[in-house]
């Protein structure tokens, strides 16, 4: 004669662990140890796609909305300078011969790549005598002074690299490896000054 686990438990015994019948059918709403061990490997799994995939989808996102300086952008003020609060549109009359300022494109301040470094090396209103360099140090991607050094140049506060703004952005001191790349640019009939292409070589670090 068969005897199933309730009969056993009313004599007195255990139900033992071959007799999957009682711990499939035991009191109704408890989990069997079965379906407890299905229950916890499905959570288990789930954590951890839900670990490795939340990163994964947020790096995505930022590698999507990044958005690279380019042609057409309009050069605004990066930080409060001449009287001008930042975001206000750069006019090209307002740097002097010998001076400087930095710049993002407009909307595109998120960056830090983007920012620019504006410099007027000789007399003019316009276009003329005015150069626009990464304000990015290519030795290990520091941001350069806004202000020129007492001798002209561009120089960075990390480890003393300089760069003439004179000649392409040329390093002229310190351990850089190569020029700031230089950026190409337009003065409007507003006199507003625009990025007429991207930047000519890799921004920073090569």
């Amino acid at each position: 004669m068969t005897i199933t686990g309730d009969q056993r438990q009313l004599q007195g015994g255990a139900p033992t662990h071959d007799d999957d019948d009682y711990y499939e059918q035991d009191n109704f709403g408890r989990f069997s140890r079965r379906n407890m061990l299905r229950w916890l490997i499905g959570l288990s799994t789930g954590a951890f796609a839900l670990a490795f995939g939340v990163p994964t989808f947020a790096i995505k996102s930022l590698q999507l909305t990044v958005q690279e300086i380019g042609a057409g952008d309009q050069l605004v003020y990066a930080t409060a300078a001449s009287g001008a609060a930042a975001g206000d549109p750069i006019q090209a009359s307002a740097i002097q011969v010998g001076s400087a300022v930095q710049a993002f494109p407009k909307g595109k301040a998120d960056n830090q790549q983007n920012l620019v470094e504006i410099v007027r090396t000789a007399p003019g209103s316009g276009k003329e005598g005015l150069v626009a360099y990464s304000a990015i140090c290519t030795h290990l991607g520091c941001v350069v002074y806004a202000n020129l050094t007492n001798e002209g140049r561009i120089g960075c506060p990390c480890h003393a690299s300089q760069f003439d703004p004179a000649n392409d952005a040329a390093v002229v001191g310190g351990p850089a490896p190569r020029p700031l790349p230089s950026l190409p640019i337009e003065v409007a009939a507003d006199g507003t000054i625009t990025a007429a292409g991207p930047f000519d070589g890799k921004v920073g670090v090569a």
